[in-house]
């Protein structure tokens, strides 16, 4: 009797794993990987789309598929009448945005198709293209991989190494209605037809385009950010009279493992006064000046400490020259002092461009390689 019932339960279990639906076959499906929009030539919406082709009898294993339309929505049903089989979701890696796009409108709204359907991939990494998409999408990758997998391995590792930041498609989203911060993308371009990550796009408030960072100043962004996960990278050129060396030897490389940040603020009025001290322990990783590190390493880390002041307060200098706010420091008013930031959030961008925020840094060198 215990071994009928076993069969039975069996049995039912095999039905339930069978299912009762329509067989879905793989090479009838097309899933976007990398998805673009931008202007074409005419100044007109175009939708760009990625997916693999898994029919054996295909000799392109990667298609390429374009209209213009006026929503993404409509986009898809014009691409879905020049693809065999249907577009399946879910599979999403990365939306390419043009800059000139950016540069006239919010793109938001176009967006907004993604977070309708539950079946949409939300988490698809998010880049600004210096250039045309379509330069992007054909790209010649195959000495790396797909495209999909190319861009998302791309991005990723760019953010891992800490030269970029990693928004993702949700990570936008709160971003831009999150009224403490404004946008930062990662930036993307083709250099003689090679993908390179070139830096930073920071927006408007309302979306557009404000302006980019390099790598360095990505960096830098992080760092205040304190986003400080993975070692932070950066290469200054310290003044050569400081060492006694060449101008162009001048340079010295380090990783920051560590940083605590102290701050203070104070309102008059609306008038904001931020004090930042940032104490950070570092790694040198190149030199390439002499240096008696036993008698002048003090002199090299205040020397780096005052650089690192200087370029962070140029950063600062020059998110607020577009009334841009990526840093999080309206996260830290609003978390510490709810009752003031409540009287100037609608004003947030002109407050903190107007701010006074004094940065001071203290460094140690925690690590200086192997040497004699």
């Amino acid at each position: 009797m215990k071994n009928v019932r076993n069969i039975v339960l069996i049995g039912v279990a095999v039905l339930c794993l069978m299912g009762c639906g329509k067989e879905v076959y793989i090479e009838n499906q097309r899933f976007m990987i990398a998805e673009g929009i931008d202007l074409d030539e005419d100044n007109k919406f175009v939708i760009y789309t990625a997916s693999p082709v898994f029919s054996k009898e295909a000799t392109n294993k990667y298609k390429i598929t374009t209209a213009t339309a006026d929503t993404l929505r409509i986009g898809k049903k014009k691409l879905e009448s020049r693809i065999s089989g249907s577009f399946g979701p879910g599979k999403l890696q990365s939306i390419l945005i043009g800059k000139k796009l950016l540069q006239q409108i919010d793109v938001l709204p176009y967006l907004d198709v993604f977070f309708r359907d539950p079946k949409n991939e939300i988490n698809a990494n998010m880049i600004v293209v210096d250039g045309s998409v379509k330069d992007v999408m054909y790209a010649n990758t195959s000495d790396k991989g797909e495209l999909g997998s190319v861009l998302k391995l791309m991005v990723e590792s760019a953010y891992k190494s800490r030269i970029s930041v990693l928004t993702t498609l949700q990570k936008y989203h709160q971003q831009k209605l999150d009224t403490a911060i404004t946008p930062s993308i990662t930036e993307m371009k083709v250099d003689k037809g090679e993908l390179v990550i070139t830096g930073t796009t920071l927006l408007h408030k309302d979306g557009t385009y404000a302006t980019s960072l390099n790598n360095q100043e990505s960096s830098l962004l992080l760092l205040l950010q304190h986003n400080t996960k993975n070692p932070i990278p950066l290469t200054f050129h310290l003044p050569s009279e400081m060492f006694h060396t060449d101008e162009e030897m001048s340079y010295v490389s380090f990783n920051i493992n560590k940083v605590n940040v102290n701050m203070k603020h104070k309102f008059e009025g609306s008038h904001l006064t931020v004090d930042v001290l940032m104490k950070v322990q570092i790694d040198l990783m190149e030199r390439m000046f002499d240096l008696d590190m036993e008698q002048q390493s003090r002199q090299l880390e205040r020397a780096i400490a005052e650089e690192l002041t200087k370029e962070c307060q140029d950063l600062i200098k020059k998110a607020g020259k577009y009334q841009v706010y990526p840093f999080g420091l309206g996260i830290y008013i609003r978390s510490h002092d709810y009752k003031n930031w409540k009287k100037i959030e609608d004003n947030w961008g002109q407050v903190i461009s107007d701010a006074i925020i004094n940065m001071s840094t203290q460094v140690n060198i925690k690590n200086i390689g192997v040497s004699k």
